[in-house]
């Protein structure tokens, strides 16, 4: 986001952990929200921490910060059904009831947007590639990990400079309230990505490795521009890595 921000010409400050307490009180005219844990086993395990570090965080960002439009980067794990693309259109219900506490509280702080911000988008993303990358089977791939996901899970891949590039471009159109899924364009499998990969091998999965699959609703994404397909943006990446053009953590 900071590269992109600096390439439009914005006068952009990272907030972080670090400097949080001395920004508090500060004026923007945009505050981009990529904030709060973005780790599903952590919210399992401890659902407590994970509402402070994705709910409360962010009602503490609407109170610290004064902004006239917010951009919130939210998950697809909002709908209960990511399977099917009809069931997960940005204009579905979202069953509460049937969302674990990582998607839950993903919805909630997306309330809280909407309920305080001014003027904002939220953006509900899947499975990102690029510089940095420290999760996910790609991740897992690129570092010779076995993987924690069934090789057969198929899932929608999005460059994190494109991501951003449409973040800004979006914003730039002053469009109002907003919700929308930002997703890449079709289906990958890890073992689809680890064919591009010479030196990963396969290894046996335990019985418990989960298979999933995330389809989610692209409509409303491709009306607004163009959407680049999942398996050469992943490829290209993957080639990226392995050439040394691009650094993973």
């Amino acid at each position: 986001m900071m590269r992109e921000a600096s390439r439009r010409g914005y006068a952009a400050t990272a907030v972080t952990r670090e400097n949080y307490k001395s920004h508090t009180g500060t004026s923007c005219d945009l505050l981009i929200n990529a904030n709060g844990n973005s780790r599903k086993y952590l919210a399992n395990q401890n659902p407590a921490l994970d509402f402070d570090l994705s709910v409360q965080s962010v009602m503490r960002s609407l109170e610290d910060f004064h902004t006239r439009h917010y951009v919130y980067i939210s998950s697809i794990d909002v709908y209960s059904n990511v399977v099917d693309p009809r069931a997960n259109s940005e204009d579905v219900t979202i069953e509460t009831d049937r969302l674990p506490p990582y998607g839950l509280h993903k919805y909630q702080a997306e309330m809280l947007v909407q309920r305080y911000a001014p003027s904002w988008h939220v953006l509900r993303t899947g499975g990102m590639v690029g510089p940095g990358l420290w999760k996910n089977s790609i991740h897992d791939i690129l570092k010779n990990h076995p993987l924690r996901v069934h090789p057969n899970s198929k899932y929608q891949y999005l460059h994190t400079q494109v991501f951003a590039h449409l973040t800004f471009d979006l914003v730039d159109r002053n469009m109002g309230p907003l919700v929308l899924n930002v997703v890449g364009d079709g289906l990958l499998s890890p073992a689809e990505a680890a064919g591009w990969v010479p030196q990963y091998k396969l290894t046996t999965l335990t019985p418990d490795v989960p298979m999933e699959t995330y389809h989610v609703n692209q409509d409303r994404l491709k009306a607004l521009c163009p959407v680049p397909a999942t398996g050469p943006a992943v490829r290209q990446f993957i080639e990226d890595v392995l050439a040394g053009r691009e650094e993973i953590a």
